[in-house]
């Protein structure tokens, strides 16, 4: 009898240790596609965002919220978009974005010392997301 107890109990044990161990192989993979390029992305809201930043960028005329929310709103769907491994999809908004500073550039709503500024920090993380898939 002391003995199917003791079978039973490796046995669980030896079940529990196996699942553990599983769980702590892929726990790393997914904690390295969540801060993929991490920097970058906050240089970019941090002109977008905080007017304590000396590099955040003023949009002017028309609907100055409703622009930088879009913008905003680029850049997380890119981080978003990087954090679950699709590279590609992260590039192609962070190319939209690209086209929105341009367009607003265009207009006059910003200067192009700023556009240049977001178009540099865009390309910057582009070329971060690009070199993290190549070293995957």
């Amino acid at each position: 009898m002391v003995s199917n107890v003791r079978v039973g109990l490796g046995a669980t044990l030896l079940l529990g240790l196996t699942a553990l161990l599983m769980l702590m192989s892929t726990a790393p993979s997914q904690a390295q596609t969540e801060g993929v390029c991490e920097g970058q992305f906050n240089e970019l809201r941090a002109h977008l965002e905080d007017p304590n930043n000396p590099e955040f960028v003023p949009i002017t005329g028309g609907k100055v919220e409703k622009e930088r929310a879009g913008l905003v709103k680029l850049v997380n769907d890119a981080e978003g978009l990087a954090s679950i491994g699709k590279t590609s999809d992260a590039v192609k908004k962070l190319s939209d974005f690209t086209v929105k500073v341009d367009q607003l550039e265009a207009a006059g709503r910003i200067s192009a010392e700023n556009a240049n500024e977001l178009r540099s920090d865009a390309q910057a993380t582009i070329a971060c997301l690009q070199g993290s898939t190549a070293s995957v």
